[in-house]
C-alpha cells in the first residue's frame, strides 16, 4: 500500500482522479484495518478547510476532518449543538477521539455511530465534492446503502463539511447512549433529541434513535405526539412508551435482546428529551 498526504483539496481530488478507483480517502483511519487496505491511501486529515468549525448567521459548519475530541471540546458546539459535543465525547477512547473524525463517522456507515445520531437529530446535511469538482448537499439518511454500507464512494468523492441550524434561544439538544462499558464499546442503543419550545409547549421535536435501521432513525410518530404538549414527567413517561412501541429492532446474543433494546430506546428517549428541555429552560433563567 502507498500512502500520500494531500497538501490541498485539489491535490487530493487529483490523486483520486489519476488513481481511477484504486485510491481511498482516509482521515483518522481508526477503522481502516477493519475495512481492508486500499492500494493507495490519500490522507486529508491535515487540510485546514476540512478542520474548521464556523458559525455563519444561524448555521454551523463542521469540517469533515474535525476530530471527535475537537468537536467535544469546542465552545461553539457545546453551546449551539450540545448533542454533538456529548456524542463525540462518548466515542471510543481518548486515542480514538483524537484521531477519528466527524466525516469518517458518517463514511464508516455504522448504524449506531454516535456523532451521526447526534447530527441527524440536529438536522445536519453533508456537503460532498467529487473528482470532477461537482459539489452536492445530501441528507444524512441518503448516505447509507445498508448496515455498515455507505453510498459515499471514497475513491471518487470527499465529504467536506456538515451544516446545520444552530440551536436558538428557545431550542436545545441532547444525546445519550447505553453500552456495556464506558469506553471502547459499541452502544446497545443511542438516542439524540432536538427540541423547540413556544409558550411552554413543544413546537418542534426531532428524536433520533439507533441502531434501528441502517441509518440513524427518526421517531416520527413519537415526535408528532409531543407537539403542543408541556414538558413534564407525564410527557416523559409517554415518550418512553411511544418510542419503545415505534421501533422495530434486532436482538443479538452477544449484546442484548430486541425487547431490552426497545426498552432502552424508550428510556433514553425520555431522558434526552428532558435534557434538551432543561437546556432551553437554563437559557431562559440566565
Amino acid at each position: 500500500m502507498s500512502y500520500f498526504t494531500a497538501a490541498s483539496l485539489d491535490e487530493a481530488l487529483n490523486v483520486l482522479r489519476e488513481a481511477k478507483g484504486k485510491a481511498l480517502i482516509i482521515a483518522g483511519a481508526t477503522d481502516l484495518f477493519l475495512k481492508g487496505m486500499p492500494s493507495q491511501a490519500v490522507d486529508i486529515a491535515s487540510l485546514p478547510e476540512l478542520g474548521m468549525i464556523v458559525e455563519e448567521q444561524d448555521y454551523l459548519s463542521v469540517g469533515a476532518a474535525v476530530t471527535h475530541a475537537a468537536a467535544a471540546s469546542s465552545p461553539l458546539i457545546m453551546v449551539k449543538a450540545a448533542a454533538l459535543a456529548e456524542a463525540c465525547a462518548a466515542v471510543g477512547s481518548p486515542q480514538v477521539r483524537n484521531l477519528g473524525t466527524i466525516g469518517g463517522n458518517l463514511v464508516n456507515a455504522a448504524p449506531a455511530a454516535d456523532a451521526a445520531v447526534a447530527l441527524a437529530a440536529l438536522g445536519a446535511k453533508a456537503v460532498l465534492c467529487d473528482i470532477d469538482g461537482r459539489r452536492r448537499v445530501e441528507e444524512l439518511g441518503n448516505l447509507y446503502a445498508g448496515y455498515n454500507q455507505s453510498r459515499i464512494d471514497s475513491s471518487r468523492e470527499i465529504v467536506l463539511n456538515l451544516i446545520f441550524k444552530t440551536c436558538q434561544f428557545n431550542e436545545g439538544s441532547a444525546f445519550a447512549r447505553f453500552a456495556s462499558r464506558r469506553a471502547l464499546s459499541l452502544p446497545m442503543v443511542n438516542v439524540a433529541a432536538r427540541v423547540g419550545l413556544e409558550n411552554g409547549v413543544f413546537a418542534e421535536v426531532r428524536l433520533v434513535a439507533a441502531p434501528v435501521k441502517p441509518a440513524p432513525t427518526r421517531l416520527f410518530k413519537t415526535e408528532e405526539a409531543l407537539l403542543g404538549k408541556e414538558p413534564n414527567e407525564e410527557t416523559r413517561q409517554m415518550v418512553e412508551e411511544l418510542a419503545s412501541a415505534e421501533v422495530k429492532v434486532r436482538g443479538s446474543l452477544l449484546r442484548c435482546s430486541a425487547d431490552y433494546r426497545r426498552h432502552l430506546i424508550g428510556v433514553l428517549a425520555g431522558r434526552v428529551l428532558m435534557a434538551a428541555v432543561r437546556r432551553v429552560q437554563d437559557k431562559e433563567e440566565s
